[in-house]
Formats: C-alpha cells, sequence, structure tokens
C-alpha cells in the first residue's frame, strides 16, 4: 500500500529481477507533455481505459492515397491552440452512455513526456471539454512506459524529458 491506496501495476513485460531502474509510480492525475508542440496538460491516469484520450478540435479529415488524415487542434489551459496533422491509424467506436448510438473517434499516434519518460503511442480524439482532464493515459500508454499506478495520489511526478 502507497499512500492508503492500492498500488496497481499496469505491465509486467520482464521479470523484477532484470529491470535496470525501479518502475515510475504514477498517481491518478499527472501532468504530461505532448512532444509534438511542447505542451503541458493535465492527464487522469485511468487503468480500466484500453486506449488514450486527448481534447481535440478536429478541424478536417481528408483521404489520400496513403489513407486517411486529420487535422486537428490542441488547447493548453491557458486557451493557447496548436494545429497538427497526422494519419489516421485506426477509429475507436464509443459507445453513448443512455443509447444504442456510438461515436466515431480517429485515432493518431502522439509523442508523449510522462514522468520523464518519452513515450508514443495511439490516442482517439475527442471533445473532452465537459471533461476535468483534457487527457486520459489508458493501458496502451501505461503499458508503454512500464508505469506503476497508485490511485491514492495526484501528481507525484514531473513531465520532465530535457
Amino acid at each position: 500500500m502507497v499512500g492508503g491506496g492500492a498500488l496497481w501495476a499496469v505491465a509486467a513485460p520482464e521479470e523484477t529481477s532484470q529491470r535496470e531502474k525501479p518502475r515510475v509510480v504514477l498517481g491518478r492525475i499527472e501532468y504530461v507533455v505532448v512532444r509534438d508542440v511542447g505542451m503541458r496538460m493535465k492527464a487522469r491516469v485511468d487503468t480500466g481505459a484500453g486506449v488514450s484520450s486527448i481534447h481535440a478540435k478536429i478541424l478536417e479529415i481528408t483521404k489520400t492515397a496513403d489513407g486517411e488524415r486529420v487535422r486537428f487542434q490542441l488547447a493548453d489551459a491557458q486557451g493557447k491552440t496548436k494545429t497538427l496533422q497526422r494519419p489516421i491509424v485506426g477509429w475507436s467506436n464509443i459507445k453513448v452512455m443512455g443509447s444504442d448510438d456510438k461515436h466515431r473517434r480517429p485515432i493518431v499516434q502522439l509523442r508523449l513526456c510522462v514522468a520523464g519518460k518519452k513515450v508514443k503511442g495511439r490516442v482517439n480524439l475527442n471533445d473532452r471539454s465537459n471533461y476535468l482532464y483534457p487527457m486520459l493515459l489508458g493501458r496502451n500508454l501505461l503499458n508503454t512506459g512500464d508505469f506503476l499506478v497508485d490511485p491514492g495520489e495526484k501528481y507525484l511526478t514531473e513531465p520532465d524529458c530535457d
């Protein structure tokens, strides 16, 4: 037990005795940096979510010879926006609560800094304006960084990847 809460192991890709460094423990809320644009934001750490999600305003989806691309905007806590364009690497079909409807969300690859680790992974683009946190860190990125999660704590790390 750490901080009065259960400590969750998200992934165990190798035996503990073979680890060079101890695993980093994240709280239920952490700061992350979207390295692609140098934007810092709060993220909710969610071991129940398979894929990560980020608040984005989708500006345009286009079809090219190489597949689909999306142009979208990210905003920081002060409202400053950055526009990115990425290939769509997949789609999420998310069930709408209280109905049989599903929302289709594009998934892109983003480069992030989480707890001093550089991670790259799939993130779905979503309107998260009704949520407290603009980003949700799901199992896919938690596994990539080989993190542990202490749900009883917040802000245990800094996203310093310089």
